[in-house]
C-alpha cells in the first residue's frame, strides 16, 4: 500500500494512504468541515433536516460522509435541492482542525422547506435508535452554489443529521 506525505504543505509531515489522502490533507490544513441540526427536526412536507450548499469561488466541497439518526425506522432521501428554499435556520459550519481560523464558505440550513429534487443521490431506510452512515464512497462533488440536502420521509420524535465534507482546489 502507497503512502504519501500528508497536507498539502509541509507544516506536518505524517503519512497516510492514498485513500484518505485528500481528506486528511484538507484536514491537516483546516479545509475539512462538519454541520449538524442543532434544533428538533419539524418532520413535514418538503422539509429537509439538513441542506448544504457550496459558496466558494475557488474551492470544491466534497461531501465525504452523512451521518443520520431518528427514533424510528425512517426512509431518508439525499437530494441535490435545486429549487429555491424557504425557511429554516441557519447552521455554521465547524472546523475540524480546531486550531484553524478558516471558514466554511458554504449556507448551510437546517429545516428548510424544499422541493424534492430529481437528482436524488441515496435513499434508503436507516433504523430505529441508531446512527446510520449514508454511504457516499468517492465523495459527492459539490461546485458553486451546488446544494445537497438530507431529508426524512417519516414522521418520528428525534432526528439528528451531520454531514462531513473538505475543500479542494478547482
Amino acid at each position: 500500500m502507497a503512502t504519501r506525505n500528508k497536507g498539502r504543505s509541509s507544516a506536518e509531515p505524517v503519512f497516510t494512504t492514498q485513500k484518505n489522502h485528500l481528506l486528511e490533507s484538507s484536514l491537516v490544513d483546516g479545509l475539512a468541515f462538519s454541520w449538524s441540526n442543532t434544533t428538533d427536526y419539524n418532520y413535514g412536507a418538503d422539509d429537509d433536516i439538513l441542506t448544504i450548499e457550496n459558496t466558494s469561488t475557488t474551492h470544491e466541497l466534497i461531501i465525504d460522509q452523512i451521518w443520520c439518526h431518528s427514533d424510528t425506522t425512517t426512509r431518508v432521501v439525499v437530494h441535490a435541492a435545486t429549487a429555491s428554499l424557504s425557511g429554516g435556520s441557519t447552521i455554521t459550519g465547524r472546523n475540524l482542525r480546531r486550531g484553524s481560523s478558516n471558514v466554511a464558505e458554504a449556507t448551510a440550513t437546517q429545516d428548510a422547506e424544499v422541493a424534492l429534487d430529481a437528482i436524488v443521490y441515496w435513499a434508503g431506510s436507516i433504523p430505529a435508535d441508531n446512527s446510520t452512515p449514508i454511504l457516499i464512497n468517492s465523495g459527492l462533488i459539490l461546485e458553486l452554489n451546488d446544494r445537497v440536502a438530507v431529508r426524512y420521509e417519516d414522521l418520528g420524535g428525534e432526528a439528528y443529521c451531520t454531514i462531513i465534507g473538505h475543500y479542494e482546489t478547482n
